[in-house]
């Protein structure tokens, strides 16, 4: 049996947590059961500094640290980091009671954890049990420590056939491991084996993604569900069910499933994100805002911290925004304003990130018809791009775009005709594409511009009485595709004077009835419906008059 004092005497280990009184008393406990080298942190930077700058064979980090990083966010970052090796022990302390709290922290597979309060010979009975098993395991572990994953496989093999009591540990990394490999038969194999004697949820959810990897997709969904109806909180099923949902082109279905997810476990930070991308591409722009929003929220302290995470939220904001001046527009526009604040101050001295600040600022003054702010934002994007050595096709044609946004159209066509000439055999497909559609956007734009003045020089000689001279003006402007509704009505409206006032012209007529009918239906709340309605029924009665 393992001798938990001499085991503790060699191990060197960390204590983390906030409060003076804690520290101190576990501390003692430890010191009393064995431990000989024991480091302390009070919150979560200082206990990552130490992880990073040692290597500990055990780490005892309460979960609630007060401000700055928690418990789980330090397992994460010291996982992210490799900084925590396959020998070695991460114990989770919690008074939580709350499931979202446990759920998170169990995510990232703490090697066990203790609930508060706890007595000196509770804690010795629990890691006793903690370390026997872990100590029985040590020789797949070294292995994986040391790089060796055909040897960890090997080692489990024969501990499998040795040791039938460590069937469950076992099984669990052994088909970690295949699968690390892509040995999904042998995988799936590893893990049957537990689920003949006991139902074994990790087994099942094992024995799905393995299924889901060999091709029986459908089957693997299936099995996962069943898992759920036992374990409905067991969050990772509901992560996979929405992954195989989308590789089977279900992008909807997998959405729900990622919401039930991050509502049994909200906290972890990975899921947020893959939930508001999975979710915006799906167009549900209300649930990327508020998952994108709780990953900012979440990631302040955390490894998985990403400049992506504010810009993403602002373009979402984006999609409820408007030139209206109600009190939830303002609020959205400062929600989305104060996100690029913080943007700009954590990540300032990075250029590229700056670049991307300022185009999504500009479009958020875009979309609430500030011109001034956007055109200020889009300057302090265009010295951005000048300064970034060799800037990528989607920054340029981001800049492209925000330059179209602000009507400077002149320096749009040229970066555009920029790309063409430096690039255009080098462009991707996709940017390609893009190309297209802000030249498009631009010409759309630039007829638009040019209609309005030909509409309000026919306008301004119809008011002068010069009929002939206004027809001919807004047959010009007629002439392009994305006219609208009024000008279309102004051209009838002067043709229809001109054929009251002289004699009845019916090419003019004819005319008419072809500008109706590229205007179609007018609706009775449209504030153009009077007059619409007024120049067809003239046009009626003067086609009587003419007999046709």
């Amino acid at each position: 049996m393992l001798n938990l004092e001499n085991s503790l005497s060699t191990k060197r280990i960390l204590i983390v947590d906030d409060l003076v009184q804690a520290r101190s008393s576990l501390k003692n406990m430890m010191g009393i059961i064995g431990a000989q080298r024991i480091d302390t942190a009070t919150d979560g930077r200082e206990a990552m500094e130490l992880i990073l700058e040692n290597d500990y064979d055990l780490v005892l980090s309460d979960y609630n640290l007060g401000k700055g990083k928690d418990g789980q966010q330090i397992l994460e970052e010291a996982r992210f980091s490799n900084r925590l090796k396959a020998t070695a022990q991460f114990i989770l302390v919690t008074g939580e009671n709350a499931v979202e709290r446990v759920m998170g922290a169990l995510e990232y597979e703490p090697d066990a954890y203790i609930t508060k309060p706890f007595t000196l010979s509770m804690l010795r009975e629990r890691l006793k049990r903690i370390f026997h098993t872990k100590e029985e395991l040590r020789p797949i572990n070294e292995a994986i420590d040391n790089g060796d994953i055909n040897q960890a496989i090997e080692i489990a093999n024969f501990l499998l056939e040795s040791k039938p009591r460590l069937l469950l540990p076992v099984s669990r990394i052994l088909g970690k491991l295949y699968m690390r490999e892509e040995r999904y038969e042998e995988a799936l194999h590893v893990y049957s084996q537990p689920l003949n004697t006991r139902m074994v949820s990790w087994a099942r959810l094992g024995q799905a993604i393995c299924m889901h990897y060999l091709g029986d997709s459908l089957g693997a969904l299936a099995l996962i569900r069943q898992t759920l109806v036992d374990y409905p909180m067991y969050v990772q099923c509901h992560d996979w069910a929405a992954r195989i949902l989308l590789a089977l082109g279900k992008p909807e279905e997998a959405q729900e499933q990622l919401e039930l997810a991050t509502a049994i476990s909200p906290r972890a930070v990975l899921r947020q994100m893959e939930l508001g991308y999975l979710a915006s591409q799906n167009g549900d722009h209300k649930i990327a805002e508020t998952a994108f929003e709780q990953s900012i929220r979440l990631g302040r302290h955390s490894c998985y911290k990403t400049s992506g995470n504010y810009l993403q939220f602002a373009r979402e904001l984006q999609h409820g925004l408007s030139a209206e001046k109600t009190r939830d527009n303002i609020n959205l526009r400062n929600k989305a304003l104060r996100a690029i604040d913080e943007l700009r101050q954590e990540y300032s001295g990075h250029v590229s990130i700056m670049f991307d600040t300022s185009i999504v600022e500009s479009k958020t003054y875009v979309a609430v018809a500030e011109s001034d702010k956007a055109k200020g934002a889009v300057d302090r994007a265009e010295s951005l791009l000048a300064r970034i050595q060799a800037p990528t096709p989607d920054q340029q044609l981001q800049m492209t775009e925000a330059f179209i946004d602000v009507g400077e159209h002149i320096k749009a066509k040229d970066l555009m005709n920029a790309m063409r000439d430096s690039q255009a055999s080098n462009l991707a497909q996709n940017a390609l594409d893009k190309l297209r559609a802000l030249e498009d956007k631009l010409n759309a734009m630039t007829i638009r511009e040019h209609t309005a003045k030909l509409n309000a020089e026919g306008v301004s000689l119809y008011e002068q009485g010069k009929l002939v001279e206004a027809i001919a003006v807004f047959d010009q402007a007629v002439k392009y595709d994305e006219v609208g509704v009024s000008v279309l009505l102004n051209a009838i409206q002067a043709k229809v004077s001109h054929i009251e006032r002289s004699e009845l012209d019916i090419r003019q007529l004819k005319d008419c009835y072809a500008l109706f009918k590229r205007i179609g239906t007018v609706g009775h709340l449209d504030e153009r419906y009077d007059r619409y309605d007024r120049l067809k029924t003239t046009c009626i009665r003067l086609k009587r008059a003419a007999g046709v």
